[in-house]
């Protein structure tokens, strides 16, 4: 995700992640995203910078604006497809390393499952309540699953994002 410094380098990105999401038989909000990736396009065009290259009223559509509005949304799209395949219940990552960030983001998934409208009433009590519940449900033990190994899938995905990274950063924007 650091890498890729261009809007078409993060737009394959982009579309790996969303092969990866679907590969994962995660569900996708296609409205949703679709109108996430907009919104970012549209308020970056509020800060108009370089060539015009059309006006929408009295509204300039700046070659410099698309092109910062186009990267971020690419980058924050897929970092929203990134937390869709990596916060879910079945994940196991192998490893000292992968079991630490298994047990975080399975903290993660109990706090985003948790009423956050009650936290307005008594914000600090209830963070408080709210973490030592969490403490109890994921426990600070290594996970009872067997210690899963790495698959050729798996490994032949990991080099496929690497590579493509690497040569989007080496071919540049």
């Amino acid at each position: 995700m650091l890498l890729p410094a261009g809007p078409v380098a993060r737009a394959l990105l982009l579309l790996v992640l969303i092969l990866l999401v679907l590969g994962t038989r995660r569900r996708m909000r296609w409205g949703r995203t679709a109108t996430f990736f907009g919104a970012v396009v549209a308020f970056n065009l509020a800060a108009p910078g370089g060539r015009v290259l059309l006006e929408v009223g009295a509204f300039p559509v700046t070659e410099g604006a698309l092109r910062v509005g186009l990267t971020k949304a690419f980058s924050l799209t897929s970092l929203l497809l990134l937390s869709k395949v990596g916060i879910r219940r079945d994940l196991e990552l192998p490893g000292r390393l992968g079991r630490l960030l298994t047990l975080t983001l399975a903290y993660v998934r109990f706090l985003l499952d948790a009423d956050v409208k009650l936290l307005a009433r008594d914000p600090v009590g209830r963070l408080d309540r709210l973490l030592v519940e969490a403490h109890g449900a994921v426990g600070t033990g290594p996970p009872t699953a067997v210690a899963t190994t790495s698959t050729a899938t798996g490994i032949a995905t990991l080099a496929a994002l690497l590579a493509l990274q690497w040569a989007a950063a080496i071919a540049g924007p």
